[in-house]
């Protein structure tokens, strides 16, 4: 069997429709005698949460996917007492931002994608998300002091050039002149007068920067950047705040590695990037997921992040320490990549092709996501559209992280079926499980969500009637109204889990609510 027909074996039909992870009618316990014939049994998948279990990934999966970086994610994972999940695409995505536009991948002609990555780590305030993300970009931080150090040296050579180039120039000037006062040809402007560009300050990271500063930045380094951010949600939902919306267009194209350009309202001169190339890294709560899902449109911005949601690990004391040097290095061999040129001299991308396995196999993946997204709907099926292209990204950037641990030279010349398969392997067998955990099942009516509120309030006070100030008292988001209260009610008389009781008083009807006595049996 090869590596691409057992991703799809273990993948296959795994979660069609979430569903199908749970019963949709109760089943009555074990010998547990009816209480009473007019109450039927409760359908039991309202209480149940709507989400399905984090997919965990075997010990040998995952160091197939990961081969030399496999021992360092997990044991960064352990010290920083975080899900490995996390910690493995904060370094898929510090990677595609150090590769950059130096390398793109070719699966065939007329399909070329750079390598950036987009990673959103789901948890609750202490999954371990920011440790996670600290495992990796405080290595990065090193490296940007060096830089910063760099640029400080060649800021002071470049002011002292600056200030023998002004005396040059003004000697000119002056000589120039005469020159002309005596009717003779001004000399030449000597080289010495103009000290040259100044030195570009180059960045790896940013963190809360405006798409015009963004488009600055990109525009001298040309690299890449990684947009790193402990809480994405309130960047996604701000973006438009200020500007009706543009902010979006400038993100989208961030993705694509597309020219762009930003006309500057205080400048006649557009900022003009030859490549928007911005990978980004950041985590959020599911709950403010849940909002930006709800409040969205799919212009395929959410649908573009790789997305992990795992369980929290056991609190534990760490007892080894983070190999910080050994990433340095490789981020730093990442970003010592050159690019090609074109016949202009101007710098471009440099394209590495995929085998014509690798190709198959990619075909093969395609094939069996446009499957997938038959039984897809929303940002789910968005997502699993855009899953063909993010294997290509991922297999380029594995490719890439094998070689900068490795040491070996030349770099690597394509990408092969294998980098092409564990890339499948990660983003079809786990990452789409993950991104339907996250998303894919999220989107319930509100009504629905109201509902499984309520009946978790019953099932963990053992409630065996009330009203509805009873529910409302209790403050619970999306349960504040009597409107939205008596939406969720009607669920859950639809599914037997109430029934309605009117008592007549003389004047309004007196309302509450009885449980089904069949939840006593199951508290």
């Amino acid at each position: 069997m090869t590596s691409t027909e057992r991703i799809f074996a273990q993948v296959a039909g795994e979660f069609r429709d979430d569903r199908a992870r749970r019963p949709l009618n109760g089943t009555a316990p074990r010998n547990a005698e009816p209480f009473d014939a007019a109450w039927p049994q409760p359908d039991l998948s309202i209480g149940q949460p709507s989400r399905p279990a984090p997919p965990v990934m075997s010990h040998a999966d995952f160091d197939h996917v990961f081969g030399p970086w496999a021992g360092w994610l997990k044991s960064a994972a352990e010290v920083k007492n975080a899900p490995v999940d996390f910690v493995s695409l904060a370094l898929l995505s510090a990677a595609s931002a150090a590769i950059g536009n130096s390398r793109w991948g070719v699966p065939w002609e007329g399909w070329k994608e750079p390598p950036v990555l987009w990673a959103m780590l789901v948890g609750d305030p202490s999954a371990g998300k920011s440790p996670a993300l600290d495992a990796v970009l405080d290595p990065l931080k090193e490296i940007e002091r060096g830089l910063s150090e760099d640029y400080r040296r060649a800021r002071t050579e470049c002011d002292g050039a600056n200030e023998i180039a002004a005396l040059s120039l003004a000697q000119w000037k002056a000589e120039a002149k005469t020159a002309m006062a005596d009717g003779d040809d001004p000399p030449a402007k000597p080289a010495g007068a103009d000290a040259g560009r100044p030195p570009t300050r180059e960045r790896i990271s940013i963190t809360d920067i405006t798409t015009e500063k963004v488009a600055d930045l990109l525009s001298s380094t040309w690299r890449g950047l990684l947009l790193a951010r402990d809480e994405l949600s309130g960047w996604l939902s701000g973006m438009d705040r200020y500007n009706g919306g543009g902010d979006r267009p400038f993100w989208l194209e961030a993705y694509g590695g597309r020219a762009y350009t930003i006309d500057r309202k205080n400048s006649p001169e557009p900022i003009t990037v030859d490549h928007l190339s911005v990978s980004i890294v950041g985590g959020t709560q599911p709950d403010r997921l849940a909002e930006l899902l709800v409040k969205c449109t799919d212009d395929g911005l959410l649908s573009r992040f790789m997305v992990v949601f795992p369980d929290p690990v056991p609190l534990t004391r760490p007892s080894g320490e983070l190999d910080d040097l050994r990433l340095q290095q490789a981020i730093s061999s990442l970003r010592g990549l050159t690019p090609a040129t074109d016949e202009d001299g101007n710098r471009r991308p440099f394209f590495i092709h995929f085998t014509e396995d690798a190709a198959n196999t990619l075909h093969d993946f395609r094939r069996q996501c446009r499957e997938w997204e038959a039984d897809a709907t929303g940002l789910f099926k968005s997502h699993i559209g855009k899953m063909p292209g993010l294997v290509v990204r991922l297999a380029n950037v594995l490719a890439h992280l094998d070689w900068a641990a490795t040491g070996a030279d030349p770099f690597p010349a394509n990408i092969d079926a294998a980098h092409v398969g564990r890339a499948c392997h990660l983003v079809g067998g786990h990452l789409r499980a993950h991104a339907f955990r996250a998303y894919g099942a999220a989107i319930l009516p509100p009504e629905v969500v109201g509902a499984k509120s309520i009946a978790n309030i019953i099932r963990r006070e053992g409630l065996r009637s009330f009203k509805v100030r009873e529910i409302q008292n209790r403050g619970r988001v999306g349960l504040t109204s009597a409107k939205d209260i008596n939406a969720a009610l009607r669920v859950l008389l639809d599914a037997d889990w109430l029934r309605e009781i009117r008592k007549t008083t003389g004047g309004r009807p007196a309302v509450s609510y009885a449980v089904n006595p069949y939840l006593e049996s199951i508290q």
